[in-house]
């Protein structure tokens, strides 16, 4: 066989991931989870499994390599299978990835599917090239995501409930000229007010705040569940020149502060705000690269464009624990039907198997070793490794020793 020619039937690939070395990056967990050295304490920020263009994966079956966007190009009926094939056409619709964040990720936004059209259009129409520094829209796609925290994870995650953020206001003595734009025109009015504050007046309403609250950062009596931490965290790490502040920290009052523990998940739709903060991460999302930012980056900042596309609700983070769907796997549910994301434990007398229909499948294995057995070939894979199943081929994974691993697919009948 040959992988630069059409397949005549359907395997199961060896796949090998591509590291993103993001400068807010950890330098230990995926370079432990994939057997690199790191000897030079390089950032490993995110290791992507998928068909992105940007970064496509590497399958192998049999000694024979391809990148798995040219692959999926040359079969797609057999890879993607008719259902995902209809829906989205040629290409694989989600991105997997581990995620480590040793610092603070901007505040970010993803656009509707339908913004995002109207945006990439837009840009396009302009003569904004895709790789210029202030192009908002990659592409024309969404960019909803879900994430499971495999270590204590924090973040933020959409605008706190309206009486949450009168009372940081109100206790907060710095944000006091802040409480009256809230009081009468609500959490829309109150966030983009900052958002088009002159810089020399978010300088002076978060230099004294910061100089009060700094002392008792280097002290360490302040703890990473209060906003107070994040604010002089980021005030370190996102310095502007000249000696000014990023409106970014107001974010960190108004939207919510989440500790995630270990298997415990979110689920961002458009419009909805969010931060990672710090922790590791499993994350599928839609195959996107479009994002608008709110702060806490040296990147662009659109602020009109931000305001347009985000969903200014209050609201109770919605904490996701996986339903168990049998006795192995657990799934993440979410209303993105570009994706869904499950957590498979297996020991020796409980195998998983394949529905009779399912969309392409990526697997990584996070701890132990499996055989995954399929009717053409049959593979091992390791902690670290990772695994393509072409969309309905029946399969197994076997394990003699308790095994952890997650998969990324596509949802059927939606």
């Amino acid at each position: 066989m040959s992988l630069s020619e059409p397949l005549k039937k359907p395997y199961i690939f060896e796949l090998t991931g591509v590291v993103q070395h993001y400068s807010w990056g950890g330098t230990r967990y995926i370079p432990n989870l994939i057997n690199i050295e790191n000897n030079d304490q390089k950032s490993f920020a995110e290791y992507w499994l998928g068909a992105h263009d940007k970064a496509p994966s590497t399958a192998c079956v049999h000694d024979d390599q391809a990148l798995l966007n040219e692959l999926i190009n040359k079969s797609p009926d057999m890879l993607l299978g008719k259902e995902t094939l209809d829906r989205f056409g040629p290409s694989l619709p989600y991105l997997f990835k581990v995620l480590d964040a040793r610092d603070m990720l901007s505040i970010q936004v993803h656009p509707s599917k339908e913004q995002a059209e109207a945006g990439f259009e837009r840009e396009n129409k302009a003569g904004i090239a895709l790789n210029a520094p202030n192009r908002n829209y990659k592409d024309d796609n969404h960019k909803p995501e879900v994430h499971v925290a495999l270590t204590d994870f924090w973040m933020l995650h959409s605008f706190r409930e309206a009486q949450e953020i009168d009372h940081l206001l109100e206790k907060t003595e710095e944000f006091a000229s802040l409480l009256p734009v809230f009081k009468e025109g609500g959490i829309e009015a109150l966030y983009s007010h900052i958002m088009q504050l002159p810089q020399t007046e978010v300088d002076s309403i978060l230099n004294p705040m910061l100089s009060r609250l700094t002392p008792k950062y280097y002290n360490r009596e302040l703890n990473k569940e209060n906003p107070d931490y994040w604010a002089v965290q980021a005030s370190i790490k996102f310095p502007i020149e000249g000696g000014h502040r990023d409106r970014g920290i107001f974010s960190l009052y108004l939207f919510n502060l989440i500790h995630l523990k270990p298997g415990e998940a979110t689920f961002q739709a458009a419009g909805a705000p969010h931060a990672y903060l710090q922790g590791t991460n499993m994350e599928l999302m839609a195959n996107s690269d479009n994002v608008l930012r709110g702060g806490l980056t040296p990147k662009h900042v659109d602020v009109p464009e931000l305001l347009k596309t985000l969903n200014f609700k209050g609201q109770h983070p919605d904490i996701i624990r996986g339903e168990n769907i049998s006795k192995v796997e657990s799934v993440y549910s979410t209303p993105a039907p570009d994706f869904e994301l499950s957590r498979v434990c297996i020991d020796r007398d409980n195998r998983y198997k394949s529905q009779e229909q399912h969309g392409a499948d990526i697997w990584i294995v996070l701890e132990g070793s499996v055989d995954v057995c399929g009717k053409t070939n049959v593979i091992n894979r390791k902690r670290g490794e990772a695994f393509f199943v072409p969309a309905d081929m029946p399969y197994s994974v076997k394990t003699e020793s308790p095994a952890l691993l997650y998969k990324a697919t596509v949802p059927m009948n939606q």
